[in-house]
């Protein structure tokens, strides 16, 4: 386990969790049986030091946000897509939704690195948690090409959680990406999200299997 940065997500993570997207949106459009969706679906753990099992884990739909001077118009593009898809069914509105994500995981560096965001819905232990302690650290692990082919990828996202309200820019961004694939069948529809999440990347630990063989194409922990 090595500790690689403590303010945002390394370009080899961050480029994971992009080209993730574009697979599973490329999945989509092809009507191929969508997987698991790991890069965004983190274990987050949570804690609350009264109990006798202080460490709650939960399964958290986590994503990107595009950097601060940006936002605004990725909003604006995400609303007037889903004002427009309201004319159409849904399954005729898939392109214009898709063309719209694609536009957006279209480029690495349209993201902010420093913070990951989300939504909540049920309000249960993980959100009393942040409420009293306003940390969490979030677990990935998946799957990477790479020249070499297919290799295990795993690390962990330690940070400040910002609880959002309904009037943040962030929580607006956060609802409109959301709500682009609401109904779509990869998607449990959920009729309300009281709050959102902004987590502020404090510190990133690589923890990605390595074998201890020594052969070539093995991934070996970073020095």
């Amino acid at each position: 386990m090595k500790v690689l940065n403590t303010t945002s997500i390394p370009a080899v993570f961050l480029e994971w969790l992009v080209s993730s997207r574009q697979d599973f949106i490329r999945d989509l459009v092809g009507g191929r049986p969508l997987r698991y969706f790991s890069a965004h679906l983190p274990v987050m753990t949570t804690w609350n030091d009264r109990t006798p099992f202080p460490v709650n884990m939960t399964v958290k739909g986590i994503g990107l946000l595009p950097k601060d001077e940006n936002l605004g118009d990725w909003i604006d593009l995400f609303e007037a897509t889903i004002a427009e898809a309201r004319g159409m069914s849904w399954e005729e509105s898939l392109p214009k939704r898709v063309k719209a994500m694609q536009a957006l995981y279209s480029d690495v560096g349209t993201f902010n690195p420093a913070v990951l965001g989300g939504l909540e819905i049920f309000e249960g232990t993980a959100f009393k948690n942040l409420i009293e302690k306003p940390y969490a650290s979030l677990l990935y692990v998946g799957m990477m090409k790479t020249e070499g082919g297919l290799q295990y990828i795993s690390f962990q996202v330690n940070g400040k959680v910002e609880i959002l309200n309904k009037d943040s820019i962030y929580y607006r961004y956060l609802l409109a990406a959301r709500k682009l694939f609401e109904f779509d069948k990869f998607h449990l529809y959920q009729p309300d999200y009281p709050f959102g999440y902004l987590i502020h990347v404090m510190e990133v630990r690589d923890k990605s299997p390595w074998s201890r063989t020594g052969k070539p194409g093995h991934r070996k922990p970073h020095s």
